[in-house]
């Protein structure tokens, strides 16, 4: 039987249970873009078991949080949650003191935050699994988003 092995940073309960919900396992990295220079990228990982190069698992079987090598450095001491509510819902890093600098939405970080009404923003953008949300209009044409 394989232990749980803990993160270095917070996993909220209902992140947790929204990784059991889509099959068991979601990859966490970090990478260029959004409005403050660089973002939090998830993906769902279809097997767990699977050496993905440099990146760290965390959890137990049914819950794994795989953490790829460019997001191992910016999460220690942070929050991963999910929240259903938001709109899209979303998984978000909150409370990260590695990042003093982020968006309003939480997804982009690095740079001081440009304010809003930018091409790059990230606000609305779906969950790469979500195939249901559908952006407001006005972010669509801003952004020149197509699903």
């Amino acid at each position: 039987m394989e232990k749980t092995t803990f993160p270095p940073f917070t996993v909220t309960p209902t992140a947790i249970a929204q990784i059991e919900a889509l099959g068991g396992a979601v990859m966490v990295d970090a990478g260029e873009g959004g409005c403050c220079g660089s973002v939090y990228v998830y993906r769902v990982v279809t097997d767990p078991e699977r050496e993905v190069a440099g990146a760290e698992r965390y959890g137990c079987p049914g819950a794994w949080l795989i953490v790829a090598p460019r997001a191992q450095g910016v999460l220690p001491g942070a929050t991963l949650d999910y929240a259903a509510r938001l709109r899209p819902p979303r998984f978000r890093v909150i409370r990260n003191p590695n990042t003093p600098q982020v968006c309003a939405c939480r997804r982009s970080f690095g740079e001081p935050w440009p304010g809003p009404g930018r091409p790059e923003c990230c606000s609305y953008l779906p969950m790469p699994w979500d195939d249901e949300f559908d952006p407001p209009s006005a972010w669509k044409r801003q952004t020149n988003y197509s699903a």
